[in-house]
């Protein structure tokens, strides 16, 4: 049986000659804050690929509430209840905040082929999934932007943007992949104050991708370390900080 939220089982994914995970385990607790750390290259995004069904792993599974998240397609993802945000951002820039953020609300839509094309319930749809989209704005002290274009805003409110639109899925686990990448130091503590309200909030499960250690320690109930796809360390921020093996990954001392 599956422990907790999600479950990974053992997963291996090879590129060729290239080993980018291997034989990686670990769970999450359903409304634990998970920080994912480890050095450049160590396959943090491969993993969220993976969860995604962006990528199929060589071996492996992944359980997610209880079902084997590797039969469903990339498409139903956000459908059973995952949502992410990308290391880079991925906005339209000539589309409206709120516009933006409508684009995370299709999987609450209702509408088929046929309801869509007679527009049965349409307008009282579209109105819902506004009011939704605006509504979780209003939580994320974004609404003065709302219909403004994203270009041009800044960076920090363009990744409280981002986060809007993973949020409005209603997700049960959001993969947060380097959110605090680009901030200053007063934005990132801002950022970790909004990310453990809006698991609260929100009651989110959490996987952090992150390489602000304050953030990650400060924020998240486990950590799991990688280096080169494979596991080296999981246990509490304060276990994780006097690991020597964690400690060697990231100064490069002597194992």
């Amino acid at each position: 049986m599956a422990r907790g939220l999600l479950e990974v089982q053992g997963i291996t994914i090879r590129f060729g000659g290239i080993t980018a995970l291997d034989d990686l385990s670990f769970h999450i607790e359903t409304g634990e804050i998970c920080g994912l750390i480890g050095p450049n290259g160590a396959g943090k995004t491969t993993l969220f690929n993976v969860i995604s069904r962006i990528y199929d792993p060589t071996q492996g599974r992944v359980i997610f509430d209880g079902e084997d998240l590797l039969d469903c397609a990339p498409h139903e993802i956000s459908q059973i209840g995952i949502s992410r945000t990308f290391q880079n951002l991925a906005l339209w820039p000539r589309m409206t905040v709120v516009e933006n953020v409508l684009g995370g609300a299709h999987t609450r839509g209702k509408q088929n082929f046929f309801s869509a094309m007679m527009r049965f319930g349409l307008k009282k749809e579209e109105k819902d999934l506004k009011d939704v989209a605006y509504e979780t704005l209003e939580r994320l002290e974004l609404l003065e932007h709302a219909e403004k274009p994203c270009d041009g805003l800044p960076f920090g409110t363009m990744k409280r943007i981002e986060l809007a639109r993973a949020l409005v899925s209603n997700p049960k686990l959001l993969l947060l992949d380097e959110p605090a990448t680009g901030l200053t130091h007063s934005e990132v503590s801002d950022l970790s104050e909004l990310i453990v309200s809006i698991r609260d909030d929100f009651n989110l499960t959490i996987l952090l991708v992150e390489h602000h250690m304050g953030m990650v320690m400060g924020i998240s109930e486990k950590v799991v370390v990688i280096d080169f796809g494979s596991k080296i360390a999981e246990g509490t921020p304060s276990e994780i900080q006097e690991n020597s093996l964690v400690i060697s990954a990231y100064l490069g001392a002597p194992k």
